[in-house]
């Protein structure tokens, strides 16, 4: 597993991918979803993992027929892991491509600033944005109308890992590294440290560092002084061997507890097995679930590197779309965004490789979905349990 998560790394690098031109007119067969991803920045593992879901999930769907005697055809645009980026491709999209709905991105920064310009466009996104930000109007309180997830948002992945920690780890005293610069780790963050105080934990100590930080040593001994029992440590993906691997270099000896991005970014070959070794952390689905490896073989033979959270998270985001795209052709032979994005206010009990997806139509987020906790042994992942993360009170 190491081996092909390795190559996976490598591989995202150096894959091409075909970026349609401006102006694509779908024609009366055909159906045009947009995709907007990060598919040569930084994040570019997160995004080529969606893109090749949804690829994936087109092939069949067109292979089988499509949508009403109509194949679907998706308009990706790059993000270079740029805000704007984002913003052009969503508006571009809507405005010259004409699509139906958008596959939108895992980057909770790209989903809080798409969602007021959504409410605009009105043309619905199903991404993997986890902050709540991201779904949520923070003036109002209310579900941005256009904006799904398609995952469990963070606050939900935070207290799954803040639960499990309490009550199966026994564990009371924390300390949290985090960067504070960037939404997803402030999104997890904030709800674990509201967990863990509302439930008789204490949060001994709480260091923050910048995105452009590479040496965290100096947090890490704040921390290592304040003897918390264990460090949640919710970081990005170029962050998490650098801040594993300097804990072990100081001797740390707390539990350490991580976020889903720690596969494959503790497994790769640029983490140090010592250093990961131990670490719990939620994960979308449960790598030694028997049914994943029909489409994890597939995904493996067809990109040449392993599938990742995002694949799976991806195909059933992308899917919940498809189905609410379907719904709406069945009530009408012509399909606009707001009908598809009625429809997704009804997604309940979708088939998906993460569980049965539904969405609140109160929230725009999945209700009780579960995450699987897992712990790094001898370099690979092992399965601990299967928890449905608590309600936000």
């Amino acid at each position: 597993m190491r081996k092909s998560l390795a190559l996976f790394l490598i591989l995202a690098m150096l894959a091409p991918v075909a970026v349609l031109a401006a102006g694509c007119s779908g024609g009366s067969n055909e159906i045009l979803i947009g995709n907007i991803q990060d598919l040569s920045g930084p994040n570019k593992a997160f995004g080529l993992a969606m893109t090749n879901a949804a690829e994936m999930y087109k092939e069949k769907l067109n292979a089988a027929g499509g949508i009403n005697g109509k194949k679907v055809r998706i308009i990706s645009y790059d993000t270079k892991s740029e805000v704007q980026e984002a913003i052009n491709a969503y508006q571009r999209l809507v405005d010259q491509d004409k699509v139906l709905a958008v596959l939108g991105p895992p980057i909770a920064n790209m989903g809080i600033a798409l969602a007021p310009i959504a409410e605009g466009k009105k043309v619905p996104i199903v991404g993997l944005f986890m902050d709540e930000k991201a779904t949520t109007n923070s003036k109002t309180g209310k579900p941005y109308t256009y904006m799904f997830l398609g995952q469990n948002s963070s606050g939900a992945q935070a207290r799954a890992i803040a639960a499990y920690a309490i009550n199966d780890l026994k564990l009371k005293k924390f300390a949290i590294l985090y960067n504070q610069q960037n939404a997803y780790s402030v999104s997890l963050a904030e709800p674990f440290i509201a967990y863990v105080t509302a439930n008789g934990g204490t949060i001994v100590d709480k260091e923050t560092f910048m995105t452009a930080d590479k040496d965290y040593k100096a947090q890490l001994t704040k921390i290592r002084q304040a003897k918390p029992e264990a460090i949640y440590m919710p970081n990005y993906p170029q962050e998490i061997p650098l801040t594993l691997q300097q804990a072990y270099d100081l001797g740390i000896k707390a539990t350490i507890l991580g976020d889903n991005s720690y596969i494959p970014f503790a497994t790769s070959s640029n983490t140090d097995p010592k250093a990961s070794e131990g670490v719990y952390f939620p994960y979308g689905v449960d790598p030694s679930d028997a049914k994943l490896k029909q489409f994890s073989d597939e995904y493996l033979a067809k990109f040449g590197y392993a599938a990742i959270a995002q694949s799976y998270s991806g195909w059933d985001a992308f899917g919940a779309l498809i189905e609410a795209i379907k719904r709406s052709y069945a009530a009408s032979k012509k399909v606009t965004p707001d009908m598809v994005t009625t429809e997704m206010n009804k997604t309940k009990d979708f088939p998906g490789y993460q569980g049965s997806l539904t969405i609140s139509p109160d929230t725009h987020r999945p209700v009780g979905l579960p995450m699987i906790i897992l712990q790094m042994k001898g370099g690979k992942p092992t399965t601990l349990a299967k928890v449905i993360p608590p309600a936000e009170k």
